[in-house]
């Protein structure tokens, strides 16, 4: 069985084009001030209003693209923004990791039915690795996609994976790229049946809060899709 699912063209043009441009301003290093946008990630409701370009998108189109049986159990959804320079997999700071968030109800870390991607930018570099058991740089049930434009990916949200190279997955060199920007710009989305806990560990910052727009105003469009 396949650990990956992929989903070509998941967004019509015109939604993809708004949301790379609000990441790609969002995400600026000197927007940010030198924090990562992997530290800060953000609860959306399903069956509620959207607030930002992110959450249109997952209302109108990501949530066609998941299994039914995600889909009808997900309460929503949890989600943030990735932006990686070259060379992408030593930029990735978190590395070999898993999804987890603090189940309310128990107090006991857990992950979510299903994690995905959503990549924004063409690289041909920087593939997601996802691994089906222990995550060994030569584990034979392991999965890896190359980002491309408009893809969508989703994998079970309890597996380990990362941000590798093309040598971690036996690609040759790439070529020199031509100049101009090459960054990795993706948004990350995670279906959860109930709304993890706020409570942050290391590295984390802030986990499943509620967007208010004080964080990524880029993200605030006007249009009939998004509540004000």
């Amino acid at each position: 069985m396949a650990l990956i699912a992929h989903t070509a063209q998941a967004l019509p043009d015109e939604t993809l084009d708004q949301l790379r441009s609000a990441v790609a301003m969002a995400t600026r290093p000197d927007r940010l001030g030198g924090r990562s946008p992997y530290h800060y990630t953000f609860w959306y409701a399903l069956g509620t209003s959207p607030r930002n370009l992110v959450e249109a998108a997952v209302r109108d189109h990501l949530v066609r693209h998941i299994p039914p049986q995600v889909r009808e159990a997900a309460a929503g959804v949890e989600w943030w923004l990735g932006r990686l320079a070259s060379p992408y997999a030593s930029n990735f700071e978190f590395g070999l990791h898993r999804d987890i968030g603090e189940d309310p109800r128990t107090g006991e870390l857990r992950s979510p039915t299903l994690s995905s991607v959503m990549y924004l930018t063409d690289v041909k570099d920087g593939p997601l690795v996802v691994f089906g058991g222990d995550p060994t740089p030569d584990a034979p049930d392991r999965e890896f996609v190359l980002p491309a434009e408009n893809l969508y990916v989703t994998f079970p949200g309890h597996l380990w994976h990362a941000v590798g190279s093309r040598a971690d997955v036996g690609l040759p060199e790439e070529p020199p790229a031509a100049p101009g920007p090459r960054e990795r710009l993706t948004v990350l989305v995670n279906w959860w049946t109930y709304q993890p806990g706020d409570i942050a560990a290391e590295p984390m910052k802030q986990v499943a809060a509620a967007y208010d727009g004080s964080m990524y105003p880029e993200l605030r469009a006007a249009g009939p899709q998004i509540s004000s």
